[in-house]
């Protein structure tokens, strides 16, 4: 009696006896089952707010930093430039604020950049992954440190 597992393949004079054979079929998975299987597994959201906790407590550093930076020269002022980017776009006069206003904002930015890029941080990095989502914070920074060095120069 043959066993239902095994595949007769042809006999040849130097293997008489039914061999079984390795590619046997597995059961189709369900179209969901098999999509679900292949696809990333989410970052958690605790992942995400503990990058913006990050971020307060490196603003936390950062305004610290910044209050001592313009005591060190223009070195000092370039320092603060490659930190604070966003803050120091709201000081330049080709945007035409009060000054009280552009204080305001860059107050605001101040406290609210770091825990800003660690929330984007987070939010990307669940939709596209870690490198292009840190790819993403590294060229807003950049283009913001850009935008300050050549409207510093105008």
């Amino acid at each position: 009696m043959r066993e239902p597992d095994r595949i007769r393949i042809r006999q040849h004079p130097r293997y008489p006896q039914d061999m079984a054979s390795r590619a046997e079929a597995y059961p189709r998975q369900k179209t969901a089952a098999r999509k679900k299987s292949r696809s990333r597994n989410p970052l958690a959201w605790g992942v995400v707010w503990a990058l913006v906790l990050a971020g307060i407590i490196a603003a936390y550093f950062a305004v610290r930093y910044a209050e001592v930076a313009p005591l060190l020269g223009p070195s000092g002022l370039f320092r603060l430039r490659l930190i604070a980017p966003l803050a120091m776009l709201a000081h330049q006069p080709q945007l035409g604020l009060p000054d009280a206003t552009a204080d305001n904002i860059a107050q605001v930015l101040m406290y609210a950049q770091f825990p800003l890029y660690g929330f984007l941080l987070g939010i990307l990095w669940r939709v596209a992954g870690f490198l292009r989502a840190a790819a993403t914070i590294v060229l807003i920074h950049g283009m913001a440190i850009g935008a300050v060095m050549i409207l510093s120069q105008l």
